[in-house]
């Protein structure tokens, strides 16, 4: 019977040999020939990293070959070229030894072991490690030099300067003359009052065309980019003559295998002056940040800012409600009261001709939100809810309280892992000091890791379990005690933002029945009309066309009735009882189909009508 192999190869990045794959499978074939094996099929990755294992169609590929069976061999030169991150590759190795397939290399001749797997994955981890600490400390030196540890900033070039050697010196920048002059045309045209999209789509239908950075066309986001993260051209310390590195640092999120930024302290920056680079003043840096200030505190008030979207607003209906004339927000003004904010700042508006927003009604905060909350319909949030509420929860509870002893099963099964884990690297290391081998700290570094997640798994096991005999004690809502509690919720949200999560939920679900309100005075000027978008509209117009349905039923049903007693269709009072409970029985369904589909219109499943007048 003859031994069906499979052949895997990779290299790493683009900047390495393309000829290297092409080297592997012919040393694959050339091996498997010499043991009189049949390689049926080839598989690569090219330019992907060893460190990520979803996002490789080769290695992906291959698992699903070997799991249609008919394999017995996967072959490939190393066992880096596998994975070269521990967890993936005894992960591989497991869905192997599952469907009986054996892992050979090139290199050692011999099918790989879990000590072989284990030691390398550690090793070539280990070399990872160590190649991004060297890398980002040269380029944090590189820095302090005045040199540029990354690419080329837009606004400059590579300055052309060689070492005695007649070798180009990396990281020297210079300014490029042509592009700073749209650099500084940019920090002035923000700080007269241009927003960065108008400013891109003036660049992007200028004549001669002005490439973007990287020569791709304007994009708003690459000028406003992150104050925080120091991106965009608003933004970019170097302008001003002055290099900043080291402001974030990336980790792979396992799940995705995309690499996270986050920021690093201040105090972890590396910064350099770079008095050469400087392109803009002090002075109209500062007016840019200033303004920037002025355009994050204009937007703070609404949640429909994408660019503070974790902002909470500060009352129930705040950044929710818009003007009937002009469209634009309206807003606290003085003494509680809310107001247009255009006709307040006499902005001129484009569609009513250029003329200030004739819409001077204002409401006071109190009577706008009681409004607006009273047009909830009471069935919405009474206690008739409170059964399926029960059962939630104590399904909750009953799932936890399962969960909770699958994890101490798992809690066990991991100690045990990690014991043995513990073990095989012990006795490696001992081995090696007994033939001489020199020391790796790699072994040390694992061996404390592992302990370390030993002693939380024992900590975790030893903390007292609580013991049930049955299912847990179910939890019974009383339904006063719901309806005061709601109650309360609502008149603390009608306060403000609360750091009181309970609260703030409820708060949040209150905004989330409220799309907009738009406002506009009444006809007698005396009084503001409301018109409300969103769900609570969409409860609101089924209410009414439910009511005006239900009163139609009555009329037709009374008409009816009326129609078969003339008739003579009813032998005796009895038959009169029954038909008139059978329509109870109608109306109390159609009621009851009403109420459902109030509460799919709140989670967002129903119809919502375009808006609703109060």
């Amino acid at each position: 019977m003859s031994t069906n192999v499979i052949i895997y190869t990779r290299y790493s990045t683009d900047r390495q040999d393309e000829q290297s794959i092409e080297t592997q499978v012919a040393l694959g074939r050339d091996f498997a020939s010499t043991r009189g094996w049949l390689v049926e099929e080839v598989f690569e990755d090219r330019a992907i990293s060893g460190t990520k294992l979803k996002s490789r169609p080769g290695i992906q590929a291959v698992l699903h070959r070997i799991k249609r069976g008919g394999v017995n061999v996967l072959l490939c030169m190393s066992v880096d070229r596998i994975s070269r991150d521990m967890e993936h590759s005894s992960a591989i190795l497991k869905q192997l030894r599952h469907r009986g397939v054996e892992l050979w290399t090139v290199q050692n001749a011999a099918p790989v072991n879990d000590m072989e797997l284990g030691l390398r994955s550690i090793i070539s981890h280990d070399m990872i490690e160590q190649t991004r600490y060297k890398t980002r400390e040269g380029m944090k030196t590189a820095v302090r030099k005045g040199k540029a540890a990354g690419g080329i900033a837009y606004g400059y070039q590579a300055k052309l300067v060689y070492d005695d050697r007649g070798d180009r010196i990396p990281g020297l920048r210079e300014v490029n003359e042509e592009q700073a002059e749209i650099v500084r045309w940019i920090f002035q045209q923000y700080v007269l009052g241009r927003s960065p999209k108008e400013m891109a789509i003036d660049l992007n239908i200028r004549v001669p065309k002005v490439p973007g950075p990287r020569g791709l066309r304007w994009r708003d986001t690459a000028i406003r980019g992150s104050k925080e993260r120091g991106s965009g051209i608003l933004n970019n310390e170097t302008y001003v003559g002055r290099l900043v590195f080291n402001r974030r640092k990336f980790s792979k999120n396992p799940e995705t295998e995309q690499r996270e930024a986050r920021m690093n302290a201040e105090s972890e920056w590396v910064v350099s002056e770079v008095p050469e680079l400087r392109i803009i003043d002090d002075e109209l840096w500062a007016k840019v940040k200033q303004r920037q200030l002025e355009v994050e505190a204009l937007f703070d008030h609404t949640k429909t800012n994408r660019l503070n979207r974790t902002h909470r607003p500060s009352y129930l209906l705040s950044g929710l409600i818009e003007c009937a004339h002009c469209g634009g927000p309206y807003a606290i003004m003085a003494k509680d009261r809310y107001g247009c904010t255009n006709r307040q700042k006499k902005l001129p508006i484009d569609h009513l001709g250029d003329i200030v927003c004739p819409n001077s009604k204002t409401i006071s905060r109190n009577e706008l939100e009681g409004r607006v909350l009273d047009a909830i319909p009471a069935r919405l949030l009474s206690p008739d809810n409170t059964a399926s509420i029960q059962d939630e929860i104590n399904k909750q509870l009953e799932a936890a309280r399962t969960a909770g002893e699958r994890d101490q099963e798992k809690l066990q099964a991991r100690l045990q892992q990690v014991s043995r884990t513990q073990d095989i690297v012990a006795a490696q290391i001992t081995e090696r000091l007994l033939n001489g081998h020199s020391h790796v700290e790699a072994f040390n570094r694992q061996l404390d890791e592992l302990q370390k997640q030993r002693d939380e798994i024992e900590a975790s096991l030893a903390r007292p379990q609580r013991k049930r005999s049955g299912p847990a004690k179910p939890i019974v809502i009383n339904p006063a005690v719901y309806t005061l509690a709601i109650k309360a919720l609502t008149a603390v949200a009608r306060t403000g933002a609360s750091q009181h999560d309970d609260v703030q939920r409820h708060f949040n679900f209150l905004r989330e029945l409220v799309q907009k309100v738009v406002i506009a005075p009444s006809a007698d000027g005396k009084s503001a009309n409301l018109i409300i978008h969103g769900r609570l509209a969409g409860v609101l117009a089924s209410m009414q066309a439910f009511q005006e349905h239900s009163a139609g039923l009555r009329e037709r049903h009374k008409n009816d009735f009326a129609r078969r007693v003339r008739a003579g269709d009813f032998a005796n009072s009895a038959e009169k009882l029954a038909y008139l409970d059978r329509f109870r029985a109608i109306l109390a369904s159609e009621e009851a189909e009403w109420r459902r589909l109030q509460v799919s219109v709140v989670a967002g499943a129903g119809f919502e009508p375009a808006a609703f007048r109060l």
